[in-house]
């Protein structure tokens, strides 16, 4: 796992909650832990979830995803934060329309190339902002979510 890997997932256990186990009745995704969900994981014992176990999912199955290690190193944290809070697919079309590229949802060649834009973090975040105001209980975490992807891309362009 890269260094920029290892940066960015000790930002997001943080950001999950660490180690505390959490079954919000308001969050669809039922019990969690170290920001993995029962509802994303059903097989999976969250109750007894390692913190390795976790830093293994979330290379697996969000940080190569969205090709976190070839990204720009501060669009890599913003991106892989938002595929964690709002689903890989979404990081990605996020990401493309920021670099004004065609949203399918895959980050490929012409995406990573466009990423290298000067404004491609501050268009993501602004993307990332808007897309949450339609989010089921925004009423209810929508201030915490939009203060977490401006603080995310804050850190980043630290």
């Amino acid at each position: 796992m890269s260094p920029s890997f290892l940066r960015a997932v000790a930002a997001i256990l943080e950001a999950e909650g660490g180690d505390t186990i959490t079954d919000d009745p308001d969050d669809p995704g039922g019990l969690t832990r170290w920001g993995i969900s029962q509802r994303s994981y059903p097989d999976l014992d969250i109750a007894n979830l390692t913190k390795d176990d976790a830093v293994e999912i979330y290379y697996r199955d969000f940080w190569l995803p969205v090709r976190g290690d070839e990204l720009p190193p501060k669009l890599a944290l913003v991106v892989f934060d938002c595929a964690v809070n709002q689903g890989v697919q979404v990081a990605a079309r996020l990401l493309q329309k920021a670099c004004d590229v065609v949203q399918d949802g895959r980050i490929g060649p012409q995406t990573l190339k466009a990423a290298r834009r000067a404004d491609a973090l501050a268009r993501f975040t602004a993307a990332r902002a808007i897309r949450y105001f339609g989010t089921r209980n925004f009423d209810k975490y929508g201030f915490g979510w939009v203060t977490r992807a401006v603080q995310k891309a804050l850190e980043a362009n630290a």
